[in-house]
């Protein structure tokens, strides 16, 4: 009896360990994923404290931002009184359509069809644009 509960308790630790490796391949899957679609934000957004803002605001430390609060970008008055703070959820709907969760904002994107697009693009860009720790 010893012995099955040994062997049961040593399955399920091995279980868990690859749920836990499967999970962080998705999550590095994700974010190459992630990566390789927001090349096609590129020609209009940047990534890097400093750098200067393209045709959009420079989208260094987005996540917990305030919409329409990046220094020296002039945005549309439609995002600069939507009153939204950039989050995963904010980001999902924005990706989703634009022009949907702010009607009259000036970004020329219509969107990303697929949740798990988005997802993507929303976990590159919170890893990617997270405060560097010094």
């Amino acid at each position: 009896m010893l012995r099955a509960l040994s062997s049961a308790v040593t399955l399920s630790i091995l279980l868990v360990g690859q749920v836990f490796a499967a999970d962080a391949a998705t999550t590095e899957a994700q974010l190459k994923r992630g990566r390789l679609l927001f090349t096609q934000c590129q020609a209009c957004h940047q990534v890097k404290p400093g750098a200067p803002s393209l045709l959009g605001p420079n989208l260094a430390g987005i996540m917990g931002r305030k919409a329409a609060s990046a220094p020296g970008f002039k945005y549309s008055s439609a995002l600069a009184k939507s009153g939204l703070t950039w989050n995963v959820a904010t980001l999902d709907k924005w990706l989703a359509r634009p022009s949907t969760l702010v009607p009259g904002n000036t970004m020329a994107f219509a969107g990303l069809p697929k949740a798990e697009d988005r997802a993507a693009v929303i976990a590159w860009l919170a890893a990617e644009t997270a405060p560097k720790k010094k």
